[in-house]
């Protein structure tokens, strides 16, 4: 098996990597759903940076896909388990999520938007990273650690809207749920030894 997901209409085959606690209450009750808290233990110092990365992304997200009212953040699933980073005993699943409850993107996209960069054409970033520098501003994530430069911010927010609206290479397909469904998960493989 290629590690690539498969398409089947309807539905598709996605990876994601999860703690044996998410597996726990889906099996116990049917379904998971992603807590904010979660994401400031994971990430302590530079949690700011991915709950505003979050809270952007999710306001899209909403406008595509029903959010369920215990969801709080997106759960991230990849079309190629080799972009799924799944530390030792975390469990590695193999989903065939309906197309209905997901939304793609480009993971090189979003990771533009995690480092608080705006996404366009290469002539609009550089024209952007000048208006940067003309105004003093050594990077875009800057702009988020302060009041001033509001115009600027809301340029690098408003071009994340164009997230799901680019056709992602296959390669770097990714994907987000607000919910993580037991009959979605066709397999669920522990994780031994170093991260993959």
């Amino acid at each position: 098996m290629s590690g690539v997901s498969a398409c089947t209409g309807d539905t598709m085959e996605l990876w994601t990597a999860q703690q044996k606690v998410v597996l726990d209450a889906v099996e116990r009750d049917g379904v998971s759903y992603v807590r904010s808290a979660y994401i400031d233990q994971k990430y302590e110092d530079t949690a700011w940076i991915f709950r505003t990365a979050y809270r952007e992304f999710g306001r899209l997200m909403e406008r595509r896909v029903k959010k369920p009212q215990e969801a709080e953040s997106p759960i991230w699933l990849f079309a190629d388990r080799r972009w799924v980073y799944a530390s030792p005993g975390s469990f590695l699943l193999r989903l065939n999520v309906p197309r209905g409850e997901l939304v793609t993107f480009d993971l090189r996209d979003w990771n533009r938007i995690l480092n608080l960069k705006p996404l366009g054409t290469e002539e609009e970033q550089s024209r952007f990273d000048r208006e940067l520098t003309r105004q003093g501003v050594a990077c875009s994530s800057d702009l988020f650690q302060t009041p001033f430069y509001p115009v600027l911010k809301r340029q690098v927010t408003d071009s994340w809207r164009q997230l799901f609206d680019r056709e992602p290479e296959e390669a770097y397909l990714q994907a987000a749920v607000w919910i993580l469904r037991k009959e979605w998960i066709l397999s669920a493989e522990e994780v031994t030894g170093r991260a993959e």
